[in-house]
């Protein structure tokens, strides 16, 4: 028994010497093991300045204002439709044949009023001035004339007269019907309501529709909440046109074009809004009563830009902006001004050259200007 007793007693203390040097033995092989492992310092990330050979691309959005459509009316025409030339889908500008009706090819002109009866020579007055108008939209040079009927006048009457078959007796009267009166210059045809063999229809008949056009176009952030004066499914103004809020507004710089896919448009003077000299064009290449549309404004690349990653431009609170150029192994600040982006890279000017690098997103200590 007394044996027994014993083994229990040594087991008990080989337990407890045990329990008590396994903890500090497990501390120890951590301890050991730590000490192995070593954990690398963040690796930086240079990259290259390159010389900006594409320019810039920034895109926006142009806000549409529409105008309702108006008729285009039949003058005082007598006699037999010919030959109808204007079709659904054209456009009808100044100098374009609408039809041919009794003999006389019917030239449309856009003018600022549609003329009433007749001109001859030596008169003055409003329709002499809109035949003037029209007859030097024409290609003729009335400079002469200033107004009056005079021997210029005749002239391009004249020659005009025999190129559309409206000579008559009277030689060089004027005769207001052998025009059609354009309420504007690019007048986009939605139909023609004449029909060849047909009499021609009676004065102030509506004989063609214009499709929808832009009186506006205005550039604005690609981002905002736009309003336009679109029309109804009846092709009425829904209302009057919102203006887009002053925050909204964008101004082409004097070396960005304003493109519409590949089609350039033109600018106003103060570079935010479409010329009205490009409305027509615009609304060749958008949908009908559409609010909105996207475009961009691009530039070519200037002497002394490059591109770098954006991440390696520094902001400071102070509004200054800098990239780290990497010498050897040190970063230098260097001043640079950002003027566009594109493709994930910062377009900046500055005291660099092409296959610098430079440090791209920098540690937080590194981020000094």
């Amino acid at each position: 028994m007394a044996a027994k007793s014993l083994v229990r007693s040594w087991l008990a203390w080989i337990g407890a010497a045990v329990w008590c040097l396994a903890p500090a033995g497990a501390y120890w092989l951590l301890s050991e093991r730590s000490q192995a492992v070593s954990f690398d310092e963040p690796v930086a990330v240079d990259g290259e300045v390159r010389s900006n050979d594409g320019g810039s691309i920034r895109d926006v959005e142009l806000v549409l204002t529409w105008r309702s459509p108006t008729a285009l009316v039949a003058p005082d025409w007598t006699g037999l439709v010919q030959e109808v030339v204007a079709e659904p889908g054209g456009l009808l500008s100044s100098g374009d044949v609408v039809a041919r009706v009794a003999g006389v090819d019917r030239m449309a002109c856009a003018s600022a009023y549609p003329m009433e009866g007749t001109v001859a020579s030596k008169d003055k007055g409003q329709d002499v001035e809109v035949l003037q108008q029209c007859l030097t939209l024409f290609g003729y040079d009335l400079s002469a004339d200033k107004g009056a009927y005079g021997k210029a006048t005749e002239r391009a009457v004249e020659e005009w007269s025999r190129k559309t078959g409206a000579l008559s007796q009277n030689g060089t009267v004027f005769e207001a019907a052998w025009l059609v009166y354009l309420p504007e210059e690019s007048y986009p045809l939605a139909s023609v309501d004449l029909k060849v063999a047909a009499p021609a229809p009676p004065a102030g008949t509506p004989m063609a529709t214009a499709k929808p056009s832009l009186s506006r176009a205005v550039v604005a952030s690609a981002d905002g909440p736009h309003k336009s004066g679109a029309l109804d499914e009846d092709g009425e103004a829904e209302g009057p046109a919102r203006e887009v809020a002053p925050e909204e507004l964008v101004t082409a710089e004097e070396d960005e074009s304003l493109l519409i896919g590949s089609v350039t448009l033109g600018l106003t003077e103060d570079r935010t809004e479409v010329a009205p000299d490009s409305l027509a064009v615009l609304s060749a290449e958008v949908a009908a009563n559409a609010a909105s549309v996207s475009a961009s404004l691009r530039r070519t690349g200037g002497v002394g830009e490059f591109l770098v990653p954006a991440a390696a431009v520094v902001a400071t609170s102070g509004g200054t902006t800098c990239v780290l150029r990497v010498d050897g192994n040190a970063l230098e600040p260097v001043a640079v001004k950002v003027v566009g982006e594109v493709s994930g890279n910062s377009i900046i000017t500055g005291a660099l050259s092409p296959g610098e690098r430079v440090r791209i997103a920098p540690a937080a200590g590194d981020r000094r200007c």
